[in-house]
């Protein structure tokens, strides 16, 4: 369905002024379409390229980003702000739940310093993000999107080993983080609901984005403490899943456990060469890749990508489409699901991405272009609905902004489990319902404990609840709880639920204040719907894979990472804190399709592609943000830095920095100039990159104002003397495993504490517990249901 007027989203009546730059405006677009009334105010410098409106005759590809980020919000475009304009957003505070800001030019508008709003506005929430945080050693630092990607360790894996790393495309890196702001706004508006006292809440963009890349940090550091062989060289996009050619393109072969290997085998023919039972371990089919590729390619050579795909998931073998942006804008899948709407763009019609979320059916995304307003004097803020409420009636004792609120997690791997998990950090409490019949993939890792650090990283903080859901005695428990609880989020593989006889729209009538979240990968709608997979099955057909690599590569390479798991579990958790601040807090279903939230990051490419057919290509490390714009090889093994020029002034910061040298002509004093020589550009700035250490170079070039920054190892994130200084990397004793290094929080505030931090559970560590003071058992009953192996304690492991 499309996207709903705001009278029918969860946040209709909050009241966000937004004064961001690019690293938030996503946030405040999500706020809108969720329902928030979003006026944005922004200044146009004298002599500055308007990017506001959509294109004429060409196509401004930094237009049609901002037409993405400021969709549904009331703009107010200002030139050389009067003090009457000033007044005016002094007005507009004073009716405002939240103010989102990320730049200088707060600063020229508000009426007093961002640090001393609180002082006349103590009803105020303010968000602040940086690129770096308000605190440590790297918070006067310069970033850019890119330079934040290659410090938030989304290159470490991205690219082919006889190339430097390849950037992300669009502004993935920023748009990341503004997800995480818009959480951290609704974390303060919680908290205010509570306590009645806004706040100023400090996000730091480099924060959100290590948390969300993958795993990583927690295992590496773990295998490094342990003695263990530790390997973060890029392998050239993964032969663990890789990319294969067949009739008409590309797709991916997600191939991780035994089972699936088998199945893929008696695909191709069971050939005697590959029964050899090493194979069942995903090591040996890395170590052998160029053994099993030659009968990949025979099986895929006659089929096209939607056939091979279709014919894999009926095998359930992971295969995907690497589809292009023409793919994905024709695919039948999209058009049923509904995932991109018509609107203008200037004088012509484009197309959309509809937003990240259904709820009840119904698109929680775009609904219209920016709507311009002439002056700030105009403006006014919406009315409320009846029922409306922030502020509390009175201090209120709980210490943390979801404290009372119960959550059911069904959820496996990555997605859903992150989402359980980021409710849990600030308050929730959170109940893993979960069964060693069919043990979690991340539990799997862990051996006899089923602790393992990717496990510990998305489980902390919550109780475990073992039970056979099978048994209609054990889905008669999950009936129970979901009557006491206030969320359930899932992300099992379709049709799972139904299979136990569970009906989530059936919960909802019996609790009818719960909330439910579904995240599979093509969602509950189109031919793709039963479709499953991993994290690098879910890139490929929403465009990623093939945009997220080189441009004259005629196989795409993409990145293997476990992304979107991490972003899709942050959206999932945004979604339920705004349901959760509903006015009616009736029950409420999101869908969250994963494969949509790489299609959502990419917006404004595919709004160009629908605007200019064929256009959207690869474009490597090439960007319509400035020149030169690249990663750059540094003295030792695999080093890089990444380093940004936006405008001339960087470009003049930067010949400074370099002292002066004397390729540096009068003509590249201009983009244009610097455009038209980009190779020699690229490989001068490299000779002077590749004598330094990627540290020294990030150093010496952000002391001249140049945005840049060293490519980070998840090696390197515990030992960062910035990262460390904000607190970010966690050092924790993991009960029946040991120590563990896991990943902190992105924001901070004066009144909020840091996240909960507590142990994840062993399988069942909690089911008596739960089944007692929870559902009501009788230790008799208790017993016969464990006797009766419907319930599950967990067994202790053995020491060491």
């Amino acid at each position: 369905m499309a996207a709903a007027e705001g009278m029918a989203m969860p946040l209709h009546g909050l009241r966000v002024l937004d004064l961001s730059d690019s690293r938030a405006m996503l946030a405040a677009r999500l706020l809108a379409d969720l329902g928030a009334d979003v006026i944005r105010i922004e200044v146009a410098r004298s002599g500055e390229a308007d990017t506001s409106s959509g294109p004429d005759d060409g196509i401004d590809p930094l237009s049609l980003a901002w037409a993405v980020r400021n969709a549904n919000k009331r703009v107010v475009r200002l030139r050389d702000p009067s003090e009457q304009d000033r007044q005016g957003i002094a007005r507009l505070l004073a009716g405002a739940d939240l103010l989102l800001e990320s730049g200088a030019e707060a600063g020229d508008l508000l009426p007093a310093p961002v640090a001393a709003l609180d002082t006349g506005h103590p009803h105020l929430t303010i968000v602040s993000v940086s690129d770096f945080g308000a605190t440590g050693p790297y918070s006067g630092y310069t970033g850019t999107s890119a330079v934040l990607a290659g410090m938030g360790w989304m290159l470490y894996k991205a690219g082919t080993t006889d190339r430097p790393p390849v950037l992300p495309p669009a502004s993935m890196a920023y748009d990341i983080s503004g997800v995480m702001a818009a959480f951290a706004a609704l974390m303060g508006v919680h908290d205010r609901r509570r306590t009645g006292a806004g706040q100023h809440l400090d996000v730091s963009v480099i924060e959100a984005l290590q948390q969300t890349t993958d795993w990583a940090l927690p295992n590496t550091v773990h295998l490094r403490e342990t003695g263990q062989q530790v390997s973060e060289i890029r392998s050239g996009g993964g032969e663990s899943q890789p990319v294969v050619a067949c009739k008409d393109g590309m797709v991916r072969v997600a191939v991780l456990a035994a089972v699936e290997w088998r199945r893929l085998r008696e695909w191709m023919g069971d050939p005697p060469e590959l029964r050899d039972p090493a194979l069942d371990a995903l090591s040996t089919r890395v170590a052998r890749w160029e053994e099993l590729k030659p009968h990949l390619l025979r099986l895929f050579a006659g089929l096209t990508m939607v056939e091979a795909s279709e014919e894999g998931q009926r095998r359930r073998i992971p295969v995907t489409p690497v589809l292009r942006p023409s793919d994905v804008l024709g695919a039948v899948q999209y058009a049923e699901a509904g995932t991109f709407a018509r609107g203008p763009v200037g004088d012509r019609t484009g197309r959309y991405a509809a937003g990240y979320w259904s709820i009840d059916g119904t698109r929680a995304g775009f609904r219209a272009p920016a709507s311009e307003l002439p002056s700030v004097s105009t403006c006014e803020w919406q009315d409320r609905p009846r029922g409306f409420r922030v502020p509390c009636s009175g201090p209120g004792s709980a210490a943390w902004p979801l404290q009372g609120v119960r959550v059911l997690d069904l959820g496996v791997a990555g997605a859903a489990p992150e989402t359980a998990r980021l409710l849990a950090e600030y308050g929730a409490e959170v109940i893993r319902v979960e069964s060693p019949n069919h043990p979690d993939l991340l539990r799997q890792l862990g051996g006899a404990s089923g602790m393992a650090p990717t496990f510990i990283s998305t489980n902390r903080c919550k109780r475990s609840f073992g039970v056979d859901l099978s048994d209609p005695r054990g889905a008669a428990l999950l009936r129970r709880l979901a009557a006491e609880a206030d969320v359930l989020v899932e992300n099992l593989a379709p049709g799972a639920l139904a299979r136990f006889g569970i009906d989530l729209a059936e919960l909802r009538r019996a609790n009818p204040e719960l909330i439910t979240l579904s995240s599979q990968m093509m969602g509950p709608s189109g031919p793709w719907r039963e479709w499953r997979g991993y994290g690098a099955n879910t890139q490929p057909p929403g465009g990623l894979t093939y945009l997220w690599s080189y441009p004259d590569l005629p196989e795409p390479i993409g990145a293997n990472l476990a992304f979107p798991d991490h972003v899709a579990g942050r959206l999932g958790a945004l979604a339920v804190a705004a349901c959760l601040l509903g006015p009616s807090r009736s029950g409420r279903h999101i869908d969250l399709v994963q494969a949509e939230v790489g299609i959502n990051l990419l917006a404004e490419l595919y709004l160009r592609e629908s605007l200019e057919p064929g256009g959207v290509r690869p474009a490597g490390n090439d960007s319509p943000e400035g020149s030169p714009w690249g990663v750059y090889r540094c003295a030792g093994e695999e080093r890089w830095c990444v380093i940004t020029v936006r405008d001339d002034t960087d470009w003049a910061n930067l010949v400074a920095a370099l002292g002066d040298p004397a390729w540096a002509t009068e003509d590249l004093r201009t983009e244009a100039g610097r455009r038209a020589r980009a190779e020699e550009v690229d490989r001068r700035i490299g000779e002077w990159t590749s004598t330094r250490t990627d540290r020294e170079v990030m150093a010496h070039l952000q002391a001249h104002g140049v945005p840049a920054g060293h490519l980070m190892y998840p090696s390197d994130v515990a030992d960062d003397p910035h990262l460390s200084a904000r607190g970010y990397p966690v050092r924790y004793d993991q009960p029946h495993f040991g120590p563990v290094v896991l990943e902190g929080g992105a924001f901070r505030s004066a009144r909020l504490p840091a996240p909960i931090l507590t142990p994840a559970p062993l399988l069942g560590e909690h089911t008596v517990d739960i089944a007692v003071d929870t559902l009501g058992l009788t230790e008799r009953e208790v017993k016969r249901l464990l006797a009766d192996a419907v319930l599950f304690q967990a067994k202790r492991p053995p020491a060491g």
